[in-house]
Order: structure tokens, then sequence, then C-alpha cells
């Protein structure tokens, strides 16, 4: 859902009037629905991609920018110097900084996520489906990473307190110092309420600062968020 998530930012910023620029430090899938993705630029085929980068902003008020069409469903991604440029061309910048193969649960390798240092908020995502199901490839992004940092067994059930340690143990540590950090639990539905909130209440307990959960692809749906209580 990081893809998904991605452009629904994007589109909520565009909609409160904020030019957005698109784009991704990893590998990123090619959005299934065009119609929710802004004027793609190729930087690897620009003579001067910036200032591409610029008039598409300029004319549309969005742009998706990528280093080259690695495959036909997926997008190379700029390296974090790049990011830095282009921050003076639109009024927000949201980029997809890790890939999962499009696992529901994922804990990084020592390389990832490629964040840049200048970023003013991550959002650590994992999907609520995940929940219940077997610890193993079909469900987890680097089984191994998942395993290590959690104690927990291969095959083994994930539960709530396994999907907050992954991504706490995972991630937190490699936010930059100066970002805000919010923790979406995605794909959500109503009927599952109650095990987000015990999700939630693991990772306010692990030192999340917010958590927010709901379905990507139903961004007017319900949302709800999750916050420590104040003493």
């Amino acid at each position: 859902g990081k893809t998904t998530t991605l452009y629904g930012i994007a589109s909520e910023l565009r909609r409160h009037g904020k030019s957005v620029i698109t784009t991704t430090t990893t590998n990123m899938q090619t959005p299934r629905y065009s119609t929710t993705m802004p004027p793609l630029v190729y930087a690897a085929d620009e003579d001067d991609w910036l200032e591409t980068v610029r008039i598409r902003v300029g004319r549309y008020g969005s742009a998706t920018v990528v280093g080259a069409q690695e495959r036909e469903d997926k997008l190379r991604g700029l390296e974090p110097d790049q990011i830095v440029l282009l921050r003076k061309l639109a009024d927000c910048v949201v980029l997809e900084a890790d890939g999962s193969r499009c696992r529901s649960l994922k804990a990084p390798a020592p390389y990832e996520p490629v964040i840049p240092e200048v970023t003013t908020l991550t959002v650590v995502l994992a999907g609520i489906d995940a929940l219940g199901l077997p610890l193993d490839e079909n469900i987890v992004h680097r089984l191994e990473q998942v395993t290590e940092i959690t104690g927990a067994q291969t095959g083994t059930p994930i539960t709530e307190e396994l999907i907050a340690k992954t991504l706490v143990r995972g991630y937190l540590d490699k936010i930059p110092r100066d970002s805000g950090r919010t923790f979406f639990i995605n794909n959500v539905s109503d009927s599952q309420t109650g095990p987000a909130e015990s999700v939630g209440r693991s990772l306010i307990a692990m030192g999340a600062s917010e958590v927010v959960f709901g379905q990507a692809r139903n961004p007017h749906g319900c949302f709800y968020r999750m916050t420590p209580r104040k003493t």
C-alpha cells in the first residue's frame, strides 16, 4: 500500500492548494490507476530534467519524477542528493523510500530505507491483513530480519505485538532525527478496528508518537488516529 498511500497524500496536498512532486529513492511500482498519477518525468531521458520538472509543476501543479523505467511495472528511483534539488520546485516533495515486494509486513535490510536527511515527516506502513497469518515469505519481506529483531519463529502466527515490534525495532532508529514520525496501519476495515487499536497501543508503548489506521484505497473513508495519553 505504500505507492497508493504516496499518491493519496499527494492528492490531499493538492486539494489544499499545494504544489507537489512525488518520487522515490527505491524501485516503485508503476501505479495501476493512471488517473491518480501526475505527469511522469524520467530524469535519465532528459537533458535538463530539473527544468522539465519545473515546467510540469508550473503547468499541472504536480509531477512524478523517477530515474528511469526499470520494467513495465517498475520505476527506478532517484538518489537522495537529487531529492534535495527538488525541494525548491514545489511546496511539498512526497517520496517512497522503501520497497516490500507487495508483502504486508517488512523489516528493512541494513541499507534500507533510503530516507533523505532533509525529510520532515516519515510514515512507516504495514498491512493489518498480515495479522493471524503464518510468519513466512509469502506474507513478510526480509523474513530473516523480522525473525531476528522480534525473536519469533518462522511459521508462527503473526500477532499485533509482532507487527509492532517489527515496525519499531526495524524502522524507528532509521528515521532522521529532525523528522516527524507516524505509523500507518493499512487495509483496516470497520470490522478490524479492534485489532488495529491493539497494534496501535503496542506501537505507542514501544515509543511511537502517532499511529493512524484506515484504508489507503479509500481515502475518504474512516481513518483513526492514536497518540500517547497525556498525564
